[in-house]
This record gives C-alpha cells, structure tokens and sequence, in this order.
C-alpha cells in the first residue's frame, strides 16, 4: 500500500472517531470514539516511521497504546459510578454525579 492510502485510512478513522464523540452522548460511545481517535493517530505514526524508515512511530504508538489504556480504566470507573449512583450513562447527567457523591460524603 502507498503511504498516502494509509494516511487516507488513518485520517477517516480520526474523522469517524471524532464524529461518534460529537454525536453520541453515552459514556461508553464517547470512549470508542475515542479509542478509534487513537487508532487512527498510532496508524499514522506507524506509516510516517515506516516511510523515512525511523522506528520513532512504533515508539509514539507504544505510547499512544499506554494513554489509551490509563485514559480507559478512569472512563470505566466513570461509567461504573454513574450507573451505580444515577442509573445512566448518559454525559449530560455526569455533574450530577459529582453533586450526588459531594452529598453523601464519598468525595
């Protein structure tokens, strides 16, 4: 595959992530398009390292891939105590969760 197919490739997986983080309002939607975001950025730094052959894009992927799992364990953890306390996912609701534990005292 030519480098600028990839580039293409990776460019419609950050547009169709971005568009499933603007559109949708469920937590866990939000976190895969977010996910797809990520995809599409360490695809494109895997194409850039593999064109100048410089293995700086394997790298920032690694890296990429560690952020996308620190950024999804506090996401979970967020839609866990949204369901638990509000019985939604829903984004809207989520300062309500914050007021609703800062009343109980978990906070």
């Amino acid at each position: 595959m030519s480098p600028l197919t990839i580039l293409i490739l990776s460019f419609a997986m950050f547009i169709i992530g971005l568009l499933i983080v603007v559109v949708r309002r469920q937590l866990l939607f939000v976190l895969m398009g977010i996910e797809v975001m990520l995809n599409g950025v360490a695809l494109a730094a895997v194409e850039a390292g593999q064109h100048w052959g410089n293995p700086t894009g394997q790298i920032i992927t690694i890296f990429l891939m560690i952020a996308a799992g620190c950024e999804l364990s506090v996401v979970l953890m967020l839609a866990m105590l949204s369901y638990k306390h509000l019985k939604t996912t829903r984004i809207d609701q989520l300062n309500q969760l914050s007021n609703t534990l800062i009343s109980k005292g978990e906070l």
